[in-house]
């Protein structure tokens, strides 16, 4: 993996992280792409969203429910433009309380720099379960 590939995702998970909008706008294109497939209505987040804010409103919709506990990379594959990353996480629902462990893979696409689409594939029905959407 280049040093450039790594460093912008650096750069966007510490961006994340500390919840800082001035340093994810230097790593996240305005046009940015958002996808977040799950079954209608299941989870609030899911679906496309689309430019800066549309993907400030997805990781607000996301915070409104769930508070990342832990995530732990797995692994990290590169192929051009394409970044996969294989994450372990658990997340606690705020209205809940209960904690959902998921492997999730996070699929990147970069250009000059920036994360210019996003693509969340993870356990839908254990999301489902914690928000109480879903019967275990």
């Amino acid at each position: 993996m280049s040093d450039a590939v790594r460093e912008t995702l650096d750069r966007y998970y510490a961006a994340l992280k500390a919840g800082d909008r001035v340093a994810l706008r230097g790593v996240v294109a305005d046009d940015i792409e958002v996808h977040y497939p799950a079954p209608e209505g299941l989870l609030p987040w899911a679906g496309d969203w689309t430019g800066f804010e549309g993907f400030e409103a997805f990781l607000k919709t996301v915070g409104d429910h769930l508070v990342i506990d832990a995530v732990e990379p797995i692994s990290l594959h590169v192929a051009g433009d394409t970044v996969v990353t294989v994450l372990r996480g658990e997340w606690t629902v705020k209205a809940t309380a209960q904690k959902v462990q998921t492997e999730t893979v996070n699929m990147f696409t970069l250009r000059d720099g920036k994360i210019t689409r996003y693509q969340v594939f993870t356990d839908t029905a254990a999301l489902g379960i914690g928000l109480g959407r879903l019967a275990a």
